[in-house]
C-alpha cells in the first residue's frame, strides 16, 4: 500500500504545479520544453508507481459493492473513453465541454468506485476522482471569471468529433475485452 500512495503523492503533486505560481518560474529557469519533459518523467514515475502500487497492494475490505454494481464502470467507461479521447483531438465537441479529459476520468473513477469496494482501489479511484471534480470546478471558474470571452469556436460536429467517437469506442472495446491482462481482475457480468 505504501507503493500506491507514495505513486499518488508523485502524480499528484506534479499535477498541482501548474495551479501554483511556481510554473512560472520553473519554465523562466529551465525553458518551456524542458519544464514539460520533467513534469512528463514525474509523472510517468508516479503513474508507474500507482500501477504497481495497486497491484500488490493487500485486498484490504472498506465496503461491500452492492449488487449488479458492476454495471456502472461497463457503463460509464465508454462515455469516459470518447471524453478522454476527444481531449487530444481538435474538434468541436472538446471547444463546447472545455475539460474532456478531466471529465472522463471522473467518470472512468466514478464507475470503478461503484464496483471496488476495497482500500487500494478507494485510495486510487478516490483520488482521482476529487482531483478531476476540484480541478474542472477551478477551470471552470477561472473561465467564468475571465473578462474575456473564451475563443474557442463552438459550432457543428466536425469529423473530429466523429473520429474521436469512433476511436474512444474502439478503445473501449479494448479495454472490455483485455481487461483481465491490463488490470489484472475480470470484468464481473454476473
Amino acid at each position: 500500500m505504501t507503493i500506491l500512495i507514495l505513486g499518488l503523492i508523485i502524480f499528484f503533486a506534479v499535477h498541482l504545479i501548474p495551479m501554483l505560481a511556481v510554473k512560472d518560474r520553473f519554465i523562466n529557469k529551465w525553458g518551456k520544453l524542458p519544464y514539460m519533459g520533467i513534469f512528463s518523467v514525474v509523472s510517468a514515475i508516479g503513474l508507474a508507481l500507482i500501477i504497481y502500487g495497486k497491484g500488490s497492494a493487500p485486498f484490504v475490505s472498506v465496503w461491500q459493492p452492492m449488487a449488479g454494481s458492476q454495471w456502472i464502470p461497463i457503463i460509464l467507461m465508454l462515455p469516459a473513453s470518447i471524453l478522454i479521447f476527444l481531449s487530444h483531438v481538435p474538434g468541436n465537441i472538446k471547444n463546447t465541454l472545455h475539460h474532456p479529459m478531466l471529465m472522463g476520468v471522473a467518470l472512468f473513477s466514478i464507475g470503478h468506485l461503484f464496483a471496488n469496494g476495497d482500500l487500494a482501489s478507494v485510495l486510487l479511484f478516490g483520488s482521482f476522482f476529487i482531483y478531476s471534480v476540484l480541478t474542472i470546478f477551478r477551470l471552470l471558474k477561472k473561465l467564468g471569471s475571465n473578462k474575456e470571452k473564451s475563443n474557442r469556436p463552438i459550432g457543428k460536429v466536425n469529423r473530429w468529433d466523429g473520429v474521436a467517437v469512433v476511436a474512444g469506442s474502439l478503445i473501449y472495446a479494448l479495454l472490455f475485452s483485455f481487461h483481465i491482462k491490463i488490470a489484472g481482475v475480470a470484468i464481473q457480468l454476473t
